[in-house]
């Protein structure tokens, strides 16, 4: 794999880490990686995608970035304000966001915060949730509160080797080569065990959802063009609560193609798949379709 440049960013009291590929004079790319990954997920696919700098991000509670306090959380909202800063700090110009499972969630309402400032959106095997609609609104609330205490009180969670850490990542639909690719951002070397260095407070739910209308609104308003790459084993080919999902993003969403690729929910990360996704990225950024 091509070694990337280190990044560091500071802003509002949070340091975030970040890799990036390419020259600083070229078009910038914003990538966000999934839930419990970190910048690493874009090993593969930010070299691929020559002619532009990819910058990926460690999320807050991700890999080398900050913990939130203790009064804070980790809504998918909760990063934008943040994110806006970094791209004000990387150029002036437009930039493109890329966002994979969660980090999709994520880039979606960054594009729209954004506005004008973003050219092109690219979302890999995710989308805003629907996943809350059905959900009384009570209950999350009390069960938010329940899991926050839960794991605020977690103790820091060891491995034996960067083997094991593997085998249970697998158990989140990883393969053993995407576990093992971001191990060097997720794992920290503590007497002979492999620490994770994620916040544990990412594993509860959220206090509240987006419902359907707040939803739709935030996809109307996107007027860059929008591109869902799905992989055909992913998330989105087998299961009806993401079906609509895509459905909802189709109708909604001005200019919004979308494609399936021969791959898992890590799509991006796998070796003879990855070359696919980029050409796809690509073609894409150049015609907008």
């Amino acid at each position: 794999m091509v070694r990337p440049t280190e990044l560091r960013f500071e802003t509002s009291g949070l340091e975030y880490a970040a890799i990036s590929w390419g020259e600083v004079r070229q078009p910038v790319v914003l990538a966000l990686h999934g839930w419990l990954d970190n910048a690493l997920s874009f090993a593969r696919l930010g070299p691929a995608l020559t002619g532009y700098r990819v910058v990926a991000v460690d999320l807050s509670g991700h890999g080398f970035s900050s913990h939130r306090s203790l009064d804070s959380n980790y809504h998918i909202w909760n990063d934008v304000p943040q994110l806006v800063d970094i791209v004000d700090e990387l150029t002036d110009q437009e930039i493109i966001v890329i966002g994979h499972s969660r980090g999709a969630s994520v880039a979606t309402l960054l594009a729209a915060a954004l506005g004008e400032r973003c050219s092109n959106l690219v979302l890999i095997d995710g989308l805003l949730p629907a996943y809350g609609d059905d959900r009384n609104g009570a209950h999350q609330l009390a069960r938010y509160v329940r899991e926050r205490r839960k794991y605020l009180a977690r103790k820091d969670r060891f491995f034996a080797s960067v083997e094991e850490f593997a085998q249970r990542r697998a158990q989140y639909g990883f393969s053993i080569d995407s576990a093992q690719q971001l191990a060097p951002r997720a794992l920290e070397a503590v007497g002979g065990r492999w620490r994770l260095l994620s916040d544990p407070r990412l594993f509860g739910g959220s206090a509240v959802y987006l419902n359907e209308q707040q939803r739709h609104q935030i996809y109307k308003e996107l007027t860059v063009p929008v591109l869902s790459i799905f992989g055909e084993r992913g998330f989105f080919t087998r299961d009806g609560v993401a079906q609509k999902m895509l459905e909802d993003a189709g109708a909604c969403i001005p200019n919004f193609t979308s494609t399936i690729i021969d791959g898992s929910h890590h799509l991006h990360m796998e070796e003879e798949v990855v070359g696919h996704v980029a050409q796809r990225i690509k073609q894409f950024l150049s015609t907008g379709q």
